[in-house]
């Protein structure tokens, strides 16, 4: 028999052996190190030696590398459009590493060495090794590290359930929004959509094994469909949003067990509510300060999304349903002569977009260079692998492109890391931007959308984020820093994406490689907002869902059932009076919520935004898109969680916190 890849050394790019893994590998392979993981840890534990740095934080933070390794293969998989016998192996995974972690975090003589070390930090002149400590004390205390025998029973048995019905809930997901696509017969019901995607759209119902004169068009994550700013008859659009709206029916009550037992956790830890817990370790601190930021923005946002929906019911001569408004948002006159969104379209063609766009903003601000490899397997045919290299041709790590959807893959777009960045390790980073871009078929080029554009730019953030990591630990990489922190270097980056000299390197004709006109370039790049209000609305509104839930205290969720929920989270902050803009994700399709990492965490985006402002305007006075303004932005991407994110946003801004005014700007509010 054949020896499981997975335990093999990784290769010398660190990159996981996909080429050779079967599902059947994973479950032997983590229950392989995971158990000698656990042999190691209970030797940390039980040493006679006095606890230090060295022989137990350290010792803890390596123990996990190989559980890491193959964990982080097994995710990305299973959510870019793994088989179905890799998605029903996520539930067992999920329960099997919970129980893990459950015994490491809280075993209590492992528990009380990590607070001898803690109790002498001050001692460890280290900055990195000091922040590490203080990392494995807080999250041994936050998992409940010295609860009391029946209490730690009763967290466990919480936790191992969380885990089952987080990973129900994105498989039930997944099948939905397949399922709930829109079939339509004819193309006169998709007049006005460009003709590619019409193409893709009888592509997809070919697949499905429609009839010749039948269109599918899929689901993208969100509420709003892409499709909606195009199409040109109403019912299509009324229908194409009810079936976005109609998905997720039986994750409805999943979410309300989800939000159960987040609260129960809660309470068991001593907090009020799971937002409480949730909030003590982010920049904001409280939830106070988070109902703050709501309150700060719901008012001038509103105001703003009324005076366009006056502006926009003038011209449409009927009033604006939620149906109605990207598509009379794009056809608004635009002032002076910009270009249509149907005449940019070919000249945004995906290949260039990131050869020529991503990759010439990562050369100009810190001297990356790509080079594609063939000889490299990625998680799936369809995924692209570079290698990275700094200006001295030294290399840095792999980045990982996988544009197209699919079935069984998860909707949106996502960063995932498959290898951190860790000296202590000996580790580059290993990281893969997922999209979720429809296929254009055989012979056709794949032509964006300018919000297409926006998102590769801000998911490349995120991946920059990652590979210019330079930390000793893996738990400094990364994206370990705050979760309301993360966000803003991907927002940073996504305002660069139509900058002027960006636009002239990549935006070619994709039939004869003509440049974009200089005017069309100027009109394009002085175009600071991404999404304007009605997006903003959107992203408050899911926010508002997040939060509904994961404010109420243990004993109360169950009273509640996700309409409720949802009309509650709107009407506290005055949503209830835009029902023309429903929230970007609600109770049955909220996978950043409700399978994510964004349980009572789905503010920050709004709130690193704020942040990401701040920056910008920091950045611009060293010119924006420059070698001295990455230079300038680089030491608080390469420290990544070994260093506290808001001192190093004093550092760069000179501010001591966030200014609300350049967010402001930055949306034409």
């Amino acid at each position: 028999m054949r020896p499981n890849p997975l335990l093999q050394q990784p290769g010398e790019h660190g990159i996981q052996p996909f080429a050779d893994i079967l599902p059947r590998h994973y479950v032997p392979a983590l229950e392989k190190v995971i158990a000698d993981r656990e042999s190691r840890i209970i030797a940390i534990a039980d040493s006679a030696d006095p606890p230090d740095f060295a022989n137990t934080i350290e010792a803890v933070e390596l123990s996990g590398a190989r559980v890491q390794y193959i964990h982080d293969g097994f995710t990305h998989q299973v959510t870019a459009g793994g088989c179905a016998e890799l998605a029903r192996l996520e539930q067992d995974i999920a329960v099997l590493l919970s129980r893990h972690e459950g015994r490491i975090l809280r075993n209590q003589r492992l528990a009380s060495r990590i607070d001898a070390v803690y109790a002498q930090r001050d001692r460890i002149t280290d900055p990195q090794a000091r922040a590490l400590t203080e990392f494995w004390w807080w999250r041994g205390r936050r998992a409940g590290a010295m609860l009391p025998a029946e209490a730690a029973r009763e967290l466990g048995a919480v936790n191992r359930e969380l885990s089952r019905e987080c990973a129900a809930y994105r498989q039930e997901l997944i099948r939905d929004a397949h399922a709930h696509a829109l079939a339509v017969e004819g193309d006169v019901a998709l007049r006005g959509l460009p003709d590619d995607q019409i193409a893709a759209a009888a592509e997809e119902a070919s697949r499905r094994g429609e009839p010749e004169s039948w269109y599918v068009l899929p689901l993208a994550s969100s509420t709003s469909q892409p499709a909606l700013a195009h199409l040109q008859d109403r019912e299509t659009r009324r229908l194409l949003l009810e079936k976005s709206l109609s998905r997720g029916a039986g994750n409805e009550e999943r979410a309300g067990r989800i939000a159960l037992l987040r609260a129960r956790q809660a309470r068991i830890l001593g907090y009020p509510t799971f937002a409480a817990w949730a909030t003590e370790e982010q920049t904001a601190g409280t939830p106070d300060a988070v109902e703050a930021m709501f309150h700060r923005l719901a008012k001038p946002l509103l105001r703003a999304a009324q005076q366009e929906r006056r502006a926009l019911e003038a011209t449409a001569g009927h009033p604006i349903r939620a149906w109605d408004w990207s598509r009379h948002a794009a056809a608004e006159p635009r002032e002076g002569s910009g270009p249509a969104a149907e005449d940019l379209r070919v000249y945004f063609e995906l290949d260039s977009v990131i050869t020529r766009g991503l990759f010439h903003s990562a050369r100009i601000l810190y001297g990356l260079e790509f080079t594609e490899r063939h000889d490299i397997t990625a998680h799936h045919p369809g995924a692209r692998v570079f290698d990275v290299t700094d200006k001295n041709a030294n290399p840095v790590g792999l980045y990982l492109v996988d544009a197209h959807t699919r079935a069984g893959k998860r909707g949106g777009a996502w960063t995932g890391i498959l290898r951190p960045q860790a000296h202590a390790t000996a580790t580059r980073p290993v990281v893969v931007n997922t999209f979720n871009i429809a296929p254009p078929g055989p012979g056709r080029p794949c032509l964006l959308e300018a919000s297409e554009i926006v998102t590769l730019f801000h998911e490349f953030g995120h991946a920059l984020h990652a590979l210019l990591s330079n930390v000793r630990y893996p738990a400094h990489s990364a994206p370990g820093v705050p979760r309301d922190f993360s966000e803003a270097p991907a927002q940073v980056h996504e305002t660069w994406a139509f900058h002027e000299q960006l636009l002239g390197h990549y935006a070619r004709h994709h039939l004869t490689g003509r440049p974009l006109a200089q005017e069309w370039i100027k009109h394009l790049s002085q175009q600071r907002s991404t999404g304007g209000v009605h997006m903003l609305v959107e992203i408050l509104g899911a926010a508002a869902v997040d939060w509904a839930w994961h404010t109420l205290p243990d004993g109360e969720v169950s009273a509640w059932d996700a309409a409720q929920i949802e009309a509650q989270g709107a009407a506290r902050w005055g949503l209830d009076a835009m029902t023309e803009i429903p929230p970007r994700y609600r109770s049955g399709y909220f996978d950043h919520v409700f399978h994510g990492p964004y349980g009572a965490g789905f503010y920050a985006y709004l709130w690193s935004e704020i942040v990401a402002a701040n920056l910008v305007e920091a950045l611009e006075q060293r010119g924006g898109l420059t070698r001295a303004a990455g230079d300038l932005f680089r030491p608080m991407l390469a420290a990544g969680g070994s260093r506290d994110a808001m001192a190093m946003f004093r550092e760069l801004t000179g501010l001591d916190r966030p200014r609300i005014e350049p967010f402001l700007r930055r949306r034409g509010l």
